[in-house]
């Protein structure tokens, strides 16, 4: 556990792992230790897991008697809070179920891989989870198709241009995509289309038809919906969370309640990971269970971080972060170095180079001079001249900027 936390972020763990791991017990505070609750409440909303404190404060305050009380103005605080995110989710849920209804008439191949499902298949209950928008993947093929009927459903792309040509957007076999998910806004959810895991320049390996040969389906609201085989939902969510330092507990929470959820055969998973290029962002999570939550690993996934120092360090690196208690995301430097540590070979860092966004042409240029799809290349050639026409500007703004002060 983070022995050397706040008390208050101790609580938030505590009660977050009791409501997660099957038969934990909750480990109350001394009594003078007493939190700052307010403090309390501030960390889970801000690591997104409101809704787990609440649960594991119930167990704790019908369990711990005199040795720990919860104000009751606490429990009714969260209370509120919790039931207003549990409807969120319900009406989330149901659009979900419309849009999926909708793509199967069209024949868009789609797989919803957090959100509801995601809380479904992992805390068995497919609004126990926080989410703020629905994340489909999609088959890059059907995507122009998804997001038509998106619009056609009062979804609006937030691209800020019309999508005139999707396939100047997506880029093609030698080029790299300009977006690489759509955020579509509707009148009361957000969705997010993305056609791979990840983004551009950090995307998961494995393709979407090798992901949807696999699926499996969970039921949510009464109805079957695709969703992640088992071993596909641990790597994406130990790659999900690497990408991003694991600076957030909802992702660390996402991954120990798959554990939770998981009867896998480990030894076929560690394989898969290896496979995928993922197996030290597995084995970091894993560690990063047994170190915030105490959770037991299974054999396999303890016999192979035995193996890899690098691992240890970086889930220091990480668990240190988290017991400042900073509520401050990584910086863009720091998420990338943290990537190229966690990634099972150096090379990893070749593609990412690669790939880095400085290097291709951007929505920019899309906005500046909109292509049909064929011609997505001659964006590596508006880019520079693109660049060329607009320093001048940038530099004579900048140039301009203290006269105008001193004016």
């Amino acid at each position: 556990m983070l022995t050397e936390a706040e008390p208050e972020l101790q609580v938030v763990l505590n009660c977050t792992r009791t409501a997660i791991v099957t038969d934990a017990s909750p480990e109350p505070l001394p009594l003078d230790d007493t939190p700052d609750w307010d403090r309390v409440v501030e960390l889970a909303r801000y690591h997104g897991v409101v809704q787990l404190l609440y649960e594991g404060l119930e167990v704790m305050a019908r369990e711990s008697g005199d040795e720990f009380t919860v104000p009751a103005d606490v429990l009714t605080r969260l209370s509120s809070i919790v039931q207003g995110k549990r409807m969120r989710n319900l009406a989330f849920t149901t659009e979900l179920q419309e849009i999926l209804e909708r793509f199967e008439t069209r024949g868009v191949r789609v797989m919803p891989f957090k959100g509801p499902v995601l809380s479904a298949v992992a805390y068995d209950d497919a609004t126990a989870r926080e989410y703020n928008d629905l994340d489909l993947l999609v088959h890059p093929e059907d995507i122009p198709a998804a997001a038509d009927i998106l619009e056609e459903r009062g979804y609006e792309w937030r691209g800020g241009t019309p999508r005139l040509d999707d396939a100047a957007l997506l880029g093609g076999p030698v080029t790299k995509a300009i977006v690489h998910e759509y955020e579509m806004r509707g009148p009361e959810f957000d969705v997010e289309l993305r056609w791979r895991v990840g983004d551009a320049e950090r995307p998961f390996s494995t393709s979407f038809d090798e992901l949807w040969d696999r699926r499996g389906a969970v039921a949510v609201g009464g109805q079957p919906l695709p969703a992640l085989a088992q071993s596909d939902r641990l790597l994406v969510l130990a790659f999900h969370g690497t990408k991003h330092r694991w600076y957030l507990l909802k992702w660390l929470c996402d991954f120990v309640a798959a554990l939770e959820s998981a009867d896998a055969d480990w030894s076929h998973v560690l394989a898969r990971a290896r496979e995928t290029g993922v197996e030290r962002n597995l084995l970091l999570g894993a560690a990063l269970a047994r170190a915030a939550f105490g959770y037991d690993l299974p054999v396999p996934i303890l016999d192979r971080l035995r193996t890899d120092g690098r691992v240890s360090e970086l889930a220091t690196d990480v668990i240190e972060s988290l017991a400042t208690g900073t509520r401050q995301a990584p910086t863009r430097l720091e998420s990338a170095r943290f990537y190229i540590a966690a990634s099972d070979s150096m090379t990893a860092l070749v593609p990412f180079l690669l790939l880095y966004s400085a290097f291709h042409p951007s929505y920019s240029e899309y906005q500046f001079c909109p292509l049909p799809g064929p011609l997505h290349p001659l964006y590596y050639v508006i880019w520079p001249l693109r660049l060329f026409v607009e320093t001048p500007q940038w530099q004579r703004q900048q140039s301009e900027e203290p006269l105008n002060e001193a004016t």
